[in-house]
């Protein structure tokens, strides 16, 4: 009775060798899929990574480009001059540019105009219209939305430097109905601001709008024809193209990724340069 009982036993049990044999199998195997699913969920995010950083890249650069290719300007009018500034920077450059272009407003002056003509409009309930030939500010700077006194930025349009450092750097796009570079483009380099008045005592509309964050880097270059130059001094002319490049910072910073930051450029060629409007001398034409 003992012996049958003792070989049932061993002929349905697992000895201790092979437990261990099998725990080790497990283990091993457990080990190769963890380490296929970390690589697949690293390649996956590297990939998303780049597209939001390249989509990122490519509406800052639609946004400017499609801004130059309205550029207005005059030869010789100093308040329709192109305005840049070259600031190279630690972690990427952070230039600036300056001019004037058309805008999309709404209400359009011109439909406003000829519903005025056929209704009548009470003038106390009346907002004055805004102009579609606005000057257009682009640059890097702090974001404003995190401004320790909100209401006071949106109350006086107060603005931080372009040299001032942020914690979360954005690319910001500045639309004023002041043309003059000597209103709103020299206060805004200087203090930081821009007035709410200019000097006749018109009001000035300022919108300021944040296009993308995380850059880190916004470079422009300048070419005439013949040579490149990093920033554009002649104020009464304006360059064959521009050369624009944007930098963006990837936003998860604690990802073990390879992919940190990503550089996107575009050309825009200035079609007015080659018949650039000249203003009658004397004020007259001919």
């Amino acid at each position: 009775m003992n012996r049958s009982v003792s070989r049932f036993i061993n002929t349905h049990g697992f000895t201790l060798i092979e437990l261990l044999v099998a725990v080790s199998v497990l283990v091993i195997i457990g080990s190769a899929a963890y380490l296929v699913f970390d690589a697949a969920l690293n390649l996956y995010q590297k990939s998303e990574s780049r597209i939001v950083m390249g989509q990122k890249c490519r509406i800052g650069l639609d946004r400017i480009a499609t801004d130059l290719t309205n550029m207005q300007a005059i030869q010789g009018d100093e308040a329709l001059a192109l305005i840049s500034q070259d600031e190279p920077g630690e972690t990427g450059d952070r230039d600036l540019i300056s001019f004037v272009t058309l805008i999309n407003t709404d209400p359009d002056p011109f439909l406003a105009q000829l519903n005025l003509a056929t209704q009548v409009r009470d003038e106390e309930d009346a907002e004055p219209l805004l102009s579609d030939v606005q000057r257009v500010i682009y640059y890097i700077g702090p974001d404003p939305n995190q401004q320790e006194d909100e209401q006071d930025f949106e109350s006086r349009g107060t603005m931080f430097s372009a040299d001032e450092e942020g914690e979360n750097p954005v690319f910001l796009r500045i639309t004023t109905s002041a043309l003059d570079p000597e209103i709103v483009v020299q206060p805004l380099l200087e203090a930081g601001t821009i007035p709410e008045e200019d000097e006749d005592g018109n009001p000035i509309h300022v919108d300021i709008a944040t296009i993308i964050d995380q850059v880190t880097s916004f470079d422009l270059k300048y070419f005439d024809g013949e040579e490149w130059y990093e920033s554009w001094e002649d104020t009464e002319t304006i360059p064959k193209s521009i050369q624009i490049l944007i930098s963006v910072a990837n936003e998860n910073n604690n990802q073990r990724q390879s992919v940190k930051a990503m550089t996107q450029s575009t050309m825009v060629y200035l079609p007015m340069s080659a018949n650039f409007s000249e203003q009658p001398a004397g004020g007259q034409g001919g």
